[in-house]
């Protein structure tokens, strides 16, 4: 396993293309946009090694038999499900955003779904992921799913579109491997990766074989450019600014990623064409990712409680009634989230021999009731904090000498409080709500959008074991039938 700072040393051996702020840079990690993003993965690898974290995160391969992050684990059991919630949960409190650690939820898919195909087609896309995920475990390496097309006009499949690459698209093969061509979009982590498991974003239909590639492309492959997003809080990101950044530790980043004609040799395609397998796989990884998306959440809210308890204990009015009455909302919202995690990985069966999956209803409903929580959780926050929210001076402002001194008598809350720390609070709030992949956007359209997992939920629900069985209970209590 990794130490972080063998994690950091990866990464800056990788020489990743990469585009921010308009030019071309090197040194990925002294850059103040991107550095707090590498030390949130840097962390999250050194749980491992610690002491009273270990029986969570660690854990042994039943593919190798060795000592492996639980990170790379693929679950062979509902506990290991569970527990892949916790410890996220745990991740994202520790660090107050995400941890870029979800690629583990497409294993088991990957590998039931490689091996139905190979069975009926005679392919050798089961050991090609097999072999994948055992060096991703070995070599303890990053993956990042690289999923979001630009899908151009949202109405036309993607063989019928007027850019032919508003999809990913395979445009050549030979018997050395594919040659890709495209982007994806809103790539979490795409520059803090070793490895980009490249994904269909939607369910393709007859026609679109060539949009319909599964596979894993090294992270600095030839023909990969990296092009750096905007976020909210990057004029923020300058060297020397602390106060203003809110969680002055840690941070996320997000890139468009190209692929100008990216080379993968067959080993590494674990799905090419195969347009009538693909609902399955997709159903199979939301139902994988979604249960995952309780803890990621519920690990962010309980940061945003805390902080919204400190602004209340600072304000003074942290023991009034409603105040009291909206952080026990706020709690009851940030345990529901996770409970409703927990509860899909509780119900998951096993597939095959591949592994195991959670119940797809819970996991569809788990995301679908997140997506509208995080609004709720926002809200309550807001209205605890106040109007100073909203109207906050700048850290330049609070160090400036001419004018510090009033913002220091007039921005405090309570006796014995400095107005710094308020501000500091202030800050944290807006980062988590707001700021870089805040919990509002993540929750909204990460890992599938709400209204998509609404729909599967329906979709999913009408062949429950269970429906019928109430249809029935409900004619014979209304007396239709006796």
């Amino acid at each position: 396993m990794k130490t972080g700072k063998e994690y950091i040393d990866s990464i800056k051996a990788m020489n990743f293309e990469l585009y921010i702020d308009g030019g071309k840079i090197k040194n990925l990690y002294d850059h103040p946009k991107i550095r707090p993003a590498i030390d949130a993965v840097a962390e999250s690898y050194d749980f491992a090694f610690n002491a009273e974290l270990q029986e969570q995160f660690v854990t042994t391969s039943h593919l190798t038999g060795e000592t492996i992050s639980r990170f790379q684990h693929v679950p062979q059991s509902t506990d290991d499900l569970i527990r892949k919630v916790s410890i996220t949960r745990y991740a994202n409190r520790h660090l107050g955003c995400c941890s870029f650690r979800c690629a583990q939820n497409i294993f088991a898919p990957l590998l039931y779904i490689t091996k139905k195909i190979d069975h009926d087609k005679g392919t050798r896309y089961h050991d090609n992921a097999l072999n994948w995920i055992k060096m991703m475990q070995k070599e303890d390496l990053l993956g990042c799913p690289a999923i979001t097309d630009p899908k151009g006009d949202r109405r036309i499949q993607a063989c019928k579109q007027s850019d032919p690459e508003m999809y990913l698209k395979v445009v050549e093969k030979n018997k050395d491997g594919i040659v890709l061509k495209g982007a994806k979009l809103a790539q979490t982590g795409a520059i803090l990766a070793h490895e980009k498991l490249v994904l269909p974003c939607t369910t393709h239909r007859k026609g679109d074989e060539d949009y319909v590639v599964v596979c894993a492309v090294p992270g600095n492959a030839p023909g990969i450019i990296n092009i750096s997003v905007r976020q909210p809080q990057d004029d923020r990101r300058t060297p020397g600014a602390e106060i203003d950044l809110g969680n002055i530790k840690y941070g996320v980043h997000e890139c468009v990623v190209i692929f100008n004609n990216v080379f993968v040799p067959w080993e590494r395609v674990f799905m090419c064409g195969e347009v009538e397998y693909l609902d399955e796989f997709n159903n199979m990884f939301g139902a994988c990712h979604r249960p995952t998306t309780g803890g990621c959440k519920s690990g962010w809210a309980d940061v945003l409680i805390a902080a919204t308890d400190l602004m209340a204990a600072n304000n003074g009015i942290r023991n009034v009634s409603h105040v009291k009455d909206k952080l026990s909302d706020m709690y009851s919202l940030s345990e529901t989230i996770f409970s409703c995690g927990v509860a899909a990985a509780a119900k998951g069966f096993k597939i095959g021999d591949a592994g195991y999956l959670p119940d797809p209803i819970l996991a569809n409903n788990a995301k679908y009731y997140i997506s509208k929580a995080v609004y709720d959780l926002i809200r309550l926050a807001e209205d605890i904090t106040g109007g100073i929210l909203s109207c906050c001076p700048g850290e330049k402002e609070l160090t400036n000498p001419e004018i510090a001194p009033y913002l220091a008598r007039y921005l405090r809350g309570v006796d014995g409080q400095p107005a710094e720390h308020r501000v500091r609070i202030v800050r944290l709030i807006e980062n988590i709500s707001w700021g870089l992949c805040s919990i509002l956007h993540s929750a909204t359209h990460g890992g599938g959008s709400g209204q998509a997992c609404k729909l599967l939920l329906y979709e999913f629900s009408q062949y429950a074991p269970y429906r019928q069985e109430a249809i029935e209970s409900a004619k014979r209590l209304c007396g239709i039938i006796r």
